[in-house]
């Protein structure tokens, strides 16, 4: 079969293979940024908090066990709250975190509550 009988059977391509590199490249700029752009994000948090168990140890008190992510020898402070059966807060504290040695680091915290507390979250977690 010959081209023109291709062509006439099958009809020509959608694109010229001019625009088809063009599109092609066009493509591969867009991901290239996207990539980019979505590595830059994730690549700037320099302080991650993340709770790790939390006890009542009185009635008006909860203990929270949370460790810190961060970069060596940075100052960070941490916002936790503590809240009722109702998700109402009944207690919060800023711990402050003096700079570490380690990347990660386990730090527990007492809070003091205006009633009985069944669960504790940590808010923010930032960079002093």
């Amino acid at each position: 079969m010959t081209e023109e009988q291709r062509r006439a059977r099958y009809g020509g391509p959608l694109v010229t293979p001019r625009a088809a590199r063009l599109l092609a490249v066009a493509v591969s700029v867009v991901f290239i940024a996207v990539v980019v752009v979505v590595g830059l994000r994730f690549a700037d948090q320099p302080v991650k908090g993340n709770l790790v168990t939390y006890e009542h140890v009185a009635p008006d008190r909860i203990a929270v066990t949370f460790t810190v992510s961060m970069r060596p020898h940075t100052e960070a402070s941490c916002t936790i709250q503590a809240m009722n059966a109702g998700a109402a807060q009944v207690g919060f504290v800023d711990v402050p975190i003096p700079p570490q040695e380690q990347r990660v680091s386990r730090h527990r915290v007492e809070i003091a509550t205006q009633g009985e507390a069944v669960s504790a979250e940590i808010l923010t977690c930032t960079r002093r």
